[in-house]
């Protein structure tokens, strides 16, 4: 299969696939914290004594005597200290001097990985892009940090992109065929998000902002669509284009009474060829767009009729020459709308 990743630039990308070629293969057991110690004692990595942060125990090893690749260190939450979540191998463990540089760090790695593993299951953000791979019993995720530093993180094999970064991001995402995404909270789960609009503008923004920063690292586009789930007309949707962010209150073609042209031209929106759209060029480099077209796409959702309790998504992420669904756990809403265009 052709490697559609941009190869990235990296200097110690040989180091790192040598350390890809020697963790692939080891198993972890039950993932206590004696069989990952069995399983890491056979590569000679020595861990030091364990210290808690914020909640977790750091087993930190010893330099010289860990990962080849970078500093390591296997992470347990309080609660279970014998129990480990995932080993993290800090491999750029110092933050680039610009964007561009952070962007060929973390694909030279993922070049390295789709070399030697195959194409990774899942795509995602939490505080920076990460791919996923899965292995029999574990799973790999390389991930790009807000800062630019880049991570390979070793999971136990039930493990999602929820394990990604610190767990306490805001505006994930995840995108993979259906089999490989989380299963959704049944209609009757309670909403840990909050049900007003408001409470939805805030997750929206938050969600189109880390999705803005995050697709064009891979290189990916996505296209939300939210809307009714009971009238499929009734929806607004957003996509990315290049750098932009291009927002399009469709529904307003099947309810044209709805759309007062001065009021969706103080909002901001602008005509063309029949339908209300709306680009933010840059929107990357401009996180206050992502608010101002999270206002503008509620403020139609309501325009159109569309109860809160009735709400829902649809998504897809494209790149590197496939098509993912996109799954958005902190929106709060359910995923299924199928818009009629």
């Amino acid at each position: 299969m052709e490697n559609m990743v941009p190869r990235g630039n990296w200097l110690d990308d040989d180091i790192f696939r040598t350390f890809v070629r020697e963790v692939a293969p080891v198993r972890f057991g039950s993932w206590s914290l004696t069989d990952v110690q069995r399983a890491t004692s056979a590569l000679g990595w020595e861990l030091r004594e364990p210290r808690e942060v914020a909640g977790r125990v750091w087993h930190r090893f010893a330099p010289r005597k860990g990962p080849s690749a970078g500093y390591g260190t296997l992470i347990a939450d309080a609660s279970e200290p014998d129990q480990v979540r995932k080993l993290n191998v800090r491999v750029v463990d110092l933050p680039p001097e610009d964007l561009a540089t952070a962007v060929d760090l973390v694909r030279a790695a993922w070049w390295v990985m789709e070399e030697e593993l195959g194409p990774p299951a899942l795509w995602g953000g939490d505080a920076g892009p990460w791919m996923m791979w899965r292995l029999p019993d574990a799973g790999i995720l390389v991930h790009s940090h807000d800062k630019g530093e880049v991570s390979f993180e070793l999971l136990p094999a039930a493990a999602d992109g929820d394990a990604a970064g610190s767990g306490c991001s805001r505006g994930r995402w995840r995108a993979a065929e259906p089999a490989d995404l989380p299963p959704a909270p049944s209609s009757g789960s309670p909403n840990p998000h909050g049900t007003g609009w408001e409470q939805l503008e805030r997750r929206l923004s938050e969600t189109l902002r880390s999705l803005d920063y995050d697709t064009p690292f891979f290189p990916g586009r996505f296209i939300l669509h939210l809307g009714s789930a009971r009238d499929p007309r009734h929806f607004v949707q957003c996509w990315s284009q290049d750098l932009s962010l291009v927002v399009e209150a469709t529904g307003h073609l099947h309810r044209p009474d709805s759309a007062d042209p001065a009021r969706m031209a103080e909002y901001g929106w602008e005509f063309s060829r029949s339908i209300w759209q709306r680009r933010f060029p840059k929107a990357r480099d401009k996180p206050a767009h992502a608010a101002t077209a999270a206002r503008m796409l509620v403020e139609e959702l309501r325009q159109l009729d569309v109860d809160l309790a009735d709400l829902s998504y649809d998504g897809t992420m494209i790149g590197r020459g496939r098509g993912f669904h996109l799954d958005l756990p902190d929106l709060g809403i359910p995923h299924g709308h199928r818009p009629v265009i």
